[in-house]
C-alpha cells in the first residue's frame, strides 16, 4: 500500500508539488528571527554538539551553526533564519518575558505546551490571524480543510487561528503494556520451579469481579472463561501465602478456567484474555518470587513502574480496566477531561468512580506492587526504566522491574533489554462493552508556533513560506526524516501497518550510533534539527525504521487484536456513551476574563494541587502520611477539589469549549 508523504490530509499534497518552493530570484536577505523555547539547548535551532557533523554533500556543521535541516530550509526558501532564543529558557518564561515587549523581538515564536498562550495572545492582537492569509499558505489551507478536527482544535475563542500545532502520529497507538516475557513463562509454564517460600505478610486488594459484579465469560475474539472463580479470592483464602503457593494456585486456576496450551498465554500473545484481577494476581506472583525470578539472594522485584517519577500518572492508566473509568481526555497528564453523552466536558479527577479506583491502587501499593519511586516525586526525571529494565548486566544490580506502560520503540529496544515484549491490555467492560482498549493514542500536541504581528509585511511573507513549506510533500519529508540526502527516494520502507514510507539511508543509522547512541529520534532533533515540535504533521514511518522486531510485533499484535483507542472522531464500539471515545482538544482558548478567573483558583495555579491523589495511593491503605493531605473518604476528597475551585474551574472550561465546538 503506497502512502502519501503526509500522514493525514493527503489532499493537501497536490497543491504544491515536490520541490516547488525553490526561490525564483536567488537567496533573500530577509531575516526571519525565531524564538522557539524548549527549555533544552539540545532541542533548539542551533547546533549545540561539540563534535561537528559532516553531511553527505560535504557540508560541515559546527557548534553555533543552524542545524542542517534549517540550513536546508534557508536555501530552499530563500530566507535568512536566525535563532534568537535563550537556549535553555522554558516556553512559559519566554512568553511572559516577550509579552512585556509586545513580541517585537522575533518574527516567529513557539515552544512546548504553549498553544493556550499563543491563542490568548493572538486574540489580544499580538499574533497574526493565519486564517486570513491562507492564500499565501495553500498547502496549510488544504491540510486544515481535509482535517476539520484539527482546525477546530486550534481555533481561538474569537474564531481565528493564530498558531500551527505539532500534530503527532494521529490514529496510531501511543503507549503499550510491556513485560519481561521470561518472568511470565517462568512463573506459569516452567517445570519443576524453585519458587520462593518467604511468607507474604498481608493482602489488601479484594476481587473487583464478584458474584454481584461478574466478569463476562465470553468476549468477542477472546478465549472463553469456564467458571466464575476469581483468582484474587483464591489467593486471599490461601492458608499460607508465599511465592510458591501464589504461583501454584494461579497455575491451577488457569488450567481450570482456560484451554491454553501454556498457562502463560493468558498474558502473552494474540489470545491473551486476562482481566484486572488476573493481572493483580500475576503482580503478586512477581512480587513474592524475587529470588526465583532474579537468581539473586538479595534480588528485588517490582511488578509495576513508570519510566520516570514525573510520569507517575501512568499508574492511573489502570483505571480503564475498572469498568472503563476515564482519566485523561488526551495524551497529556494535564488533560483531565471527558465527554458526557451530550458532548459536554467534565473534570475527571473529581468523580467518585475515579476515587474508587484510587482506593484500589492504594490496596495494590500496600502490597508493594508499585515501585515506590514511581509515586513519590512528580518532578523527578530519574530514568526508572533504565534502572529496572536496562541494568540487568550490572554486577551489583538488585532491583528489577516487570511491567510498564510506555512507548514501544524505546521500551523494546534491543540495547535496553531483549526480554521485553508487549502484551495486550486487560479485557474490561469499557463504555458498557467488553473489549480490549487502551485509553491513550497519538494526538494534536499543545506545542507549536505563531507569527508576531509586530513583524514587517516582508518578514510575515517569509514566515508564511516557512509555515506552508512543512505541509508540502518535500517539507513533510524534510521535517519527518531530515534533509533529502538522508532518505532513499528510489526505494520505500514498508511498515508493519502495510504502508510505505520514505526510507532512511544507512548514513542515518551510522551517524545516530555516533552522536546519540543509536537513538534516531534524538539524532533527528538534537543533531539534524528535524521533528522539532513546530507546526507540522508527524508520521510514524521514521519510528518503525529503528524499532526492534519485538517492537514491530507489538504494533502488529495490537492491530490484529483490534485494540481500541480514542480518536478525535470518537470511533469505537457502540456503547453507553456516544462520546466516550472522543479525544478532547489539546488546549482551550480562554478570553481575558476567563484567564483571570482561572488565575485565582488553586486547582489551576498550585503545582502541588494533584499531590493528594498520590498521597491517597501511597497512604490510605497503609496509613501514614502525617502532615500531608490524605483524603480518607470520597466526601473529603471531593471537598478538597471543591475548596480548590472545582466548580468555577469546570464552568470556565466548559464555556470555553462551547465556543470552540460551536455549541
Amino acid at each position: 500500500m503506497k502512502k502519501t508523504l503526509l500522514a493525514v490530509g493527503a489532499a493537501a499534497l497536490s497543491v504544491v508539488a515536490l520541490g516547488s518552493c525553490a526561490p525564483e530570484d536567488g537567496p533573500s536577505t530577509e531575516a526571519v528571527t525565531m524564538n522557539l523555547a524548549y527549555g533544552n539547548e539540545k532541542k533548539t535551532l542551533t547546533y549545540q554538539v561539540s563534535t561537528p557533523i559532516t553531511m553527505q554533500d560535504g557540508t560541515v556543521v559546527s557548534k553555533g551553526d543552524l542545524k542542517p535541516m534549517w540550513q536546508y530550509v534557508e536555501k530552499k526558501l530563500g530566507v535568512d533564519i536566525q535563532d534568537v532564543a535563550n537556549q535553555t529558557q522554558k516556553s512559559s518564561d519566554m512568553m511572559k518575558l516577550q509579552a512585556t515587549t509586545q513580541f517585537k523581538d522575533a518574527v516567529i515564536y513557539g515552544g512546548n505546551s504553549i498553544a493556550d498562550d499563543l491563542m490568548a495572545k493572538g486574540a489580544e492582537g499580538y499574533f497574526v490571524r493565519l486564517d486570513e492569509h491562507f492564500d499565501e499558505m495553500p498547502n496549510l489551507k488544504a491540510y486544515l480543510d481535509a482535517n476539520p478536527n484539527i482546525k477546530s482544535a486550534i481555533t481561538a475563542y474569537d474564531g481565528h487561528i493564530y498558531h500551527l500545532p505539532y500534530v503527532a502520529e494521529v490514529d496510531n497507538y501511543a503507549r503499550m503494556f510491556h513485560v519481561r516475557q521470561t518472568w511470565v513463562t517462568d512463573l506459569l509454564d516452567k517445570e519443576n520451579p524453585n519458587f520462593d517460600t518467604k511468607t507474604v505478610e498481608k493482602t489488601y486488594y479484594e476481587p473487583f469481579y464478584t458474584a454481584d459484579h461478574p466478569r463476562a465469560k465470553e468476549i468477542e475474539g477472546r478465549p472463553t472463561k469456564k467458571t466464575d472463580q476469581n483468582i484474587i479470592e483464591i489467593m486471599n483464602n490461601l492458608p499460607v501465602k508465599n511465592g510458591k503457593t501464589y504461583a501454584e494456585a494461579f497455575r491451577q486456576y488457569i488450567k481450570d478456567n482456560y484451554d491454553y496450551e501454556n498457562p502463560s498465554e493468558l498474558f502473552l500473545g494474540a489470545n491473551a484474555a486476562y482481566d484486572i484481577d488476573e493481572l493483580v494476581a500475576l503482580f503478586r506472583c512477581v512480587q513474592a518470587n524475587p529470588q526465583y525470578l532474579t537468581g539473586k539472594a538479595d534480588g528485588e522485584t517490582y511488578a509495576y513502574f513508570t519510566r520516570q517519577p514525573k510520569y507517575r500518572e501512568d499508574v492511573l492508566r489502570l483505571a480503564t480496566y475498572f469498568d472503563g473509568v476515564r482519566v485523561h481526555g488526551s495524551d497529556s497528564y494535564e488533560s483531565r477531561w471527558e465527554y458526557d453523552s451530550e458532548g459536554m466536558i467534565h473534570y475527571t479527577y473529581a468523580k467518585e468512580e475515579f476515587y474508587d479506583v484510587l482506593t484500589r491502587l492504594s490496596d495494590m501499593n500496600a502490597e508493594g506492587l508499585f515501585y515506590a519511586d514511581s509515586l513519590n516525586d512528580g518532578n523527578s526525571s530519574t530514568d526508572l526504566r533504565k534502572r529496572l529494565y536496562g541494568s540487568d548486566s550490572v554486577q551489583d544490580q538488585k532491583q528489577f522491574g516487570f511491567l510498564t506502560y510506555d512507548w514501544t520503540a524505546s521500551t523494546t529496544a534491543d540495547a535496553l533489554n531483549e526480554d521485553i515484549v508487549a502484551i495486550l491490555p486487560p479485557v474490561a467492560e469499557v463504555n458498557g462493552v467488553w473489549q480490549l482498549y487502551v485509553d491513550n493514542s497519538r494526538v494534536i500536541k499543545p506545542d507549536g508556533w505563531s507569527i508576531s504581528n509586530a513583524a514587517t509585511d516582508s518578514q510575515k511573507s517569509a514566515a508564511y513560506k516557512i509555515f506552508d513549506y512543512f505541509f508540502t510533500e518535500e517539507g513533510s519529508i524534510v521535517q519527518n526524516y531530515g534533509v533529502l540526502d538522508m532518505v532513499d527516494l528510489e526505494n520505500e520502507y514498508v511498515g508493519p501497518d502495510g504502508i510505505s514510507y520514505p526510507k532512511f539511508k544507512q548514513w542515518v543509522f551510522d551517524n545516530a550510533a555516533t552522536f546519540t547512541k543509536g537513538d534516531i529520534s534524538n539524532f533527528l532533533r538534537e543533531v539534524i534539527g528535524a521533528q522539532m515540535p513546530i507546526g507540522y504533521q508527524k508520521e510514524i514511518g521514521f519510528e518503525y525504521q529503528y524499532t526492534s522486531e519485538r517492537g514491530l510485533a507489538a504494533t502488529k499484535l495490537y492491530t490484529d487484536a483490534k485494540v481500541g483507542y480514542p480518536t478525535y472522531e470518537g470511533r469505537g464500539i457502540e456503547g453507553d456513551n456516544p462520546n466516550y471515545y472522543r479525544l478532547t482538544p489539546p488546549a482551550f482558548s480562554l478570553n481575558k476574563n476567563q484567564s483571570a478567573a482561572i488565575g485565582q483558583l488553586q486547582i489551576a495555579t498550585s503545582t502541588g494541587f494533584i499531590e493528594p491523589v498520590f498521597n491517597l495511593i501511597r497512604f490510605q491503605t497503609l496509613g501514614g502520611g502525617e502532615g500531608l493531605t490524605v483524603p480518607k473518604t470520597y466526601e473529603e476528597y471531593l471537598k478538597y477539589f471543591n475548596d480548590g475551585g472545582l466548580q468555577q474551574y469546570e464552568k470556565v472550561y466548559q464555556d470555553a469549549y462551547k465556543i470552540m465546538a460551536g455549541l
